[in-house]
């Protein structure tokens, strides 16, 4: 049987302007094919200079005569323009050649890897700047991390500075499972391996399965719909910590989607059950210190979510306890366990780390500020 290998031949490696890490509503398996690369050739008629994606458009011309208008995506714009890209460099009505991969189906849209002013010549694009890294600049070096003036570890900036938390750039599985080959947004390049990522029961393994071999249309944050679970810190755009000690709470503010949030309670209340929560995209969770580690417990969850990207399932039994452990000033160690007995043979865990962007705020991110250039079109 064919595997998702051969259909997604160089999908790990790839390097386009519109990247997986990127994408906001659409992931990239879903929208392009990467087995095909197009050239065109037309006239810019429009501009969609919006975090998280920037588009342009082209009217093309074939051989007849026959006008078709072709929407150009080409990445996120903070990044564009921290590569040296900016809005001024491209205008309705100028001359362009693009190579880019061709969206799935019939669908006029194309991921940029090359676009040049026929004009002038001139390849708009950064030297130097690799459109796959995350980060807006170097490492920064290792500085400890913030602290209240009880000797209590900050989540947030420092007094008097700003920062936030950056997307991680990695997925969901298993922590002790083998490396599983898969694209940035949890496609598998074996659909073989989906045993490999959870231990699931056998329904779960079935309807993650169809997911994949869907290659995620059926991705609920291509609706628009927000990220619950894990999922919430691997969304566009990172997530902040406003930490409200004198009324017993810390709020998760996410800059992806439609900037929803969350709120953590540390006012000393139990956990509550599940069954006495209105089930929720962000659960009911209070959360207590352990030393440097805030450990939240959260229940409450209603079903309309994926876990993470790649199609990880879940039911309203789900139990996640989450760990934060801020060990200096630029990283923050994630980890989640998992416990829903109706969909995963036994609790696991997974995790990753997250880098602290310093001196910036969260840039503003409506899902539906993409919605003419992306799904609606």
């Amino acid at each position: 049987m064919k595997t998702m290998r051969n259909i997604l031949s160089g999908a790990v490696f790839t390097t386009v302007l519109a990247t997986p890490s990127l994408l906001s509503q659409r992931n990239f398996s879903t929208t392009y094919d990467n087995s095909r690369q197009v050239k065109l050739q037309g006239i810019v008629t429009r501009i969609d200079w919006v975090n998280p994606n920037a588009f342009f458009f082209i009217d093309t011309k074939d051989a007849a005569g026959t006008v078709t208008n072709w929407a150009i995506q080409i990445g996120n714009p903070l990044r564009l323009e921290a590569g040296g890209w900016k809005r001024s460099a491209l205008h309705i009505g100028d001359a362009v050649a693009v190579m880019g991969t061709p969206a799935r189906g019939t669908t006029k849209q194309v991921g940029a890897i090359s676009v040049v002013l026929t004009g002038s010549g001139k390849r708009l694009s950064a030297p130097g700047f690799n459109p796959t890294e995350r980060r807006l600049g170097p490492a920064p070096r290792p500085t400890p991390a913030p602290r209240w003036p009880d000797g209590q570890v900050r989540l947030g900036p420092a007094t008097g500075k700003k920062g936030y938390w950056e997307t991680a750039s990695t997925v969901l599985v298993e922590s002790s499972a083998r490396k599983i080959a898969m694209t940035g947004d949890g496609l598998l390049l074996d659909i073989a391996d989906a045993g490999k990522v959870a231990p699931f029961q056998p329904w779960a393994k079935a309807l993650y399965e169809y997911r994949q071999r869907n290659l995620l249309k059926d991705d609920p944050l291509a609706r628009c719909l927000p990220p619950g679970g894990p999922r919430q810190f691997l969304t566009s755009n990172g997530f902040q910590f406003i930490e409200q000690r004198e009324l017993g709470r810390i709020l998760v503010l996410l800059g992806g989607g439609d900037r929803n949030w969350r709120i953590i309670y540390t006012d000393g209340r139990p956990v509550g059950q599940a069954a006495e929560q209105v089930p929720s995209y962000y659960g009911s969770s209070v959360g207590h210190w352990n030393k440097d580690t805030l450990v939240v417990d959260s229940v409450g969850f209603n079903e309309k979510f994926w876990l993470a990207p790649g199609g990880l399932p879940h039911t309203e039994a789900l139990h996640l306890i989450e760990r934060f452990t801020r060990t200096d000033l630029n990283t923050l160690k994630y980890e989640v366990t998992i416990d829903d007995p109706r969909t995963y043979t036994r609790t696991w865990t997974g995790g990753w780390t997250i880098t602290w962007v310093p001196d910036q705020e969260i840039q503003e991110y409506f899902c539906e500020d993409n919605a003419e250039s992306t799904f609606v079109r």
